[in-house]
């Protein structure tokens, strides 16, 4: 596993089998679209954010405003359906268990 799967652990305190395996399937994915050095720099900004952001679901001033490396990886995620599902997939997985504040974009829904 990566960097990535690394920090998606330490956002929620919970983890069942469901969980991990949607960490794990999108870190794979995430690991086909993009390099070592952006999926760390990825994950630097998870953890520094506090949160797993939707990308599709972020305004364009918002996706701008990202960081260089994690731009890119969150334009190869919204340009891969299945790296999109993913990302979707552990935001709900996240809200599902009560992690709202680690997920926000469907917090509210």
């Amino acid at each position: 596993m990566s960097a990535l799967y690394d920090v998606l652990v330490e956002l929620a305190p919970e983890h069942d089998g469901e969980i991990l395996e949607g960490y794990q399937r999108y870190d794979t994915l995430v690991e086909t679209i993009a390099t070592p050095d952006q999926i760390n720099a990825y994950a630097d900004y998870i953890r520094q954010q506090g949160e797993i952001r939707i990308f599709e679901e972020l305004s364009p001033t918002e996706r701008n405003q990202l960081p260089p490396e994690v731009k890119t990886i969150a334009d190869a995620v919204v340009e891969d359906i299945d790296a999109t599902m993913e990302n979707r997939r552990v935001v709900a997985l996240l809200n599902q268990r009560g992690e709202h504040a680690v997920a926000p974009d469907l917090g509210n829904r």
